[in-house]
């Protein structure tokens, strides 16, 4: 588990209301475009969790509905970021507009399943956000926090949560395709990535010095 400053956390919201995007879009773009850079694909997929209480008949049903909504990035060397950044948040509020449970996505498209072998995507990312309510119990002192459960469904996973002013950072990953270094190598990548488009939003992905 590592952490993003709250200065640098501060920045990153600053050139999210600066892009017209949402603070969740901002930190997915710098992730893929972190990717983009560790393996020189510009077209990266990953999968994202989302509530799915989108049908009227799951809205006001207890139990747990979450599932994973794929969406893609298609990195433009010559590109602004911040221009790119306007592009992905809007394809990805219309991913979410039109998300589907993924048990009838995966058949809808086809993909065969495998055991151990996710059929769409093989790396996570996910941003949780949403304050956690206090819990008063008589004489005892109490908080609710959301954390990492540490299981590693994925090759790569990518997990943020506000904490205080910052975000803290947990990665999961299989060791098989990734080793402890490289994920460090990684964490340190995407904090390159988030101070140069914060630096330089109209930056190229090409441009950037890392």
């Amino acid at each position: 588990m590592t952490a993003i400053p709250a200065e640098m956390a501060d920045a990153v919201r600053g050139l999210a209301r600066q892009s017209g995007a949402t603070l969740f879009s901002t930190l997915l773009a710098a992730f893929q475009l972190t990717l983009f850079h560790r393996t020189g694909k510009d077209d990266i997929l990953v999968g994202t969790p989302v509530a799915n209480r989108g049908r009227a008949a799951t809205r006001e049903t207890m139990g747990y509905f979450a599932g994973v909504v794929p969406l893609r990035g298609r990195i433009d060397r010559n590109r602004p970021f911040t221009d790119w950044l306007r592009a992905l948040h809007g394809e990805t509020m219309d991913d979410f507009a039109h998300a589907m449970p993924f048990a009838e996505l995966a058949p809808a498209l086809g993909e065969p399943s495998s055991p151990g072998c996710h059929p769409i995507f093989d790396t996570r990312f996910a941003f949780q956000n949403h304050p956690m309510p206090d819990v008063v119990l008589p004489g005892v002192s109490t908080r609710l926090r959301t954390c990492s459960t540490g299981t590693t469904r994925f090759d790569l996973g990518c997990e943020l949560t506000e904490d205080g002013g910052g975000f803290e950072v947990v990665w999961l990953h299989r060791p098989s395709v990734l080793s402890s270094t490289e994920i460090l190598e990684l964490d340190a990548l995407f904090n390159q990535v988030l101070a140069a488009v914060c630096r330089e939003p109209d930056l190229h992905p090409a441009a950037m010095a890392l």
